[in-house]
């Protein structure tokens, strides 16, 4: 006894299959595209504020190169965005030496952009976190007006 199968309900529930994953990769597309082109300025690196005077910041391309300035020399390599995952790899940095505090916070930010494993877009800010979610810097865009 053979018994023949409607084709059509397994049409609908593939169809739908393949639209829910559209859906779910258009909003972390979305999510991401938030970040791509604009200048994010650190106002807290490693649970500390940036000091005065210093504008260390973040270019995100939706190519996946990101690129900046640390505190004193600017800094440069790829970003992978998969949801809200993100890493950065082969960053590279000019070598010029600054005084204090330029450098130390120069290497809080560098330390902190190797240790990203995630990221938020909340309030109109940019929170890089580790692996544990917590936030190791945090970004106001600085091309919206009044920034």
């Amino acid at each position: 006894m053979s018994r023949v199968v409607n084709p059509l309900p397994c049409a609908a529930v593939i169809a739908f299959s393949l639209a829910a994953c559209s859906l779910v990769e258009d909003v972390t597309d979305l999510m991401a595209e938030r970040l791509y082109g604009r200048t994010w300025i650190a106002e807290e690196v490693a649970g500390q504020p940036v000091t005065g005077g210093i504008e260390p910041s973040l270019v995100v391309e939706s190519d996946g190169k990101v690129s900046g300035h640390a505190g004193c020399n600017g800094y440069f390599g790829s970003v992978i965005i998969d949801g809200e995952a993100m890493s950065f790899g082969n960053l590279g940095a000019t070598r010029m030496a600054c005084a204090e505090p330029a450098m130390s916070q120069e290497g809080r930010l560098l330390r902190a952009l190797d240790s990203t494993r995630g990221y938020r877009v909340q309030d109109g800010s940019l929170l890089l976190l580790d692996g544990a979610g917590s936030p190791l810097i945090r970004f106001r865009n600085g091309d919206e007006a009044g920034a």
